[in-house]
């Protein structure tokens, strides 16, 4: 949980660039620059100019709007995750190790079934419950286009999901 924190925590900015320009939000200008042909050509800015811009209007601390919500979604996720596996062992009638004996003779097909099945399932409870605080953790980022404030804090608007 600590590792998969520290890499959100270090991927917010990009993250929140990607967002608002997934969305539309174009606040710059193309610039006249040159493709691999050497031919010149109108070129949309990068994450950094887009990132350049976010610090002057909010400040660094602008670029990790939706933190909050996004850390608890990353780290509900995990937990759900490791439980719902717990919930579902895996099928002990198969051999992890080469050579080891086997009551009864399982296919590696039905045992890729059933792994994938499982992980599945995992993976699915996760993003289920997960779902509100990535709600949440876009609407946060979205906002900065309006300067809209009514998910300031992130956490507090899980009434309003």
């Amino acid at each position: 949980v600590l590792l998969g924190s520290g890499l959100t925590v270090l991927s917010q900015p990009l993250m929140y660039v990607k967002v608002l320009v997934q969305v539309g939000y174009e606040p710059l200008p193309p610039t006249l620059g040159r493709n691999i042909f050497g031919r010149q050509v109108y070129q949309l800015p990068g994450l950094f100019s887009y990132a350049k811009h976010i610090v002057k209007v909010d400040g660094r601390a602008g670029l990790f709007k939706g933190l909050a919500p996004r850390l608890c979604s990353s780290a509900i996720g995990t937990v759900v995750h490791s439980k719902v596996l717990q919930l579902f062992p895996p099928d002990p009638s198969f051999p992890l190790q080469p050579g080891a004996s086997k009551k009864e003779p399982v296919s590696s097909l039905e045992q890729v079934l059933k792994e994938t099945s499982r992980e599945m399932v995992a993976r699915s409870a996760a993003t289920l419950i997960t779902h509100p605080f990535h709600v949440i953790t876009l609407r946060c980022m979205v906002q900065f286009i309006g300067r809209e404030t009514k998910y300031r804090y992130g956490l507090g608007a899980l009434g309003a999901v």
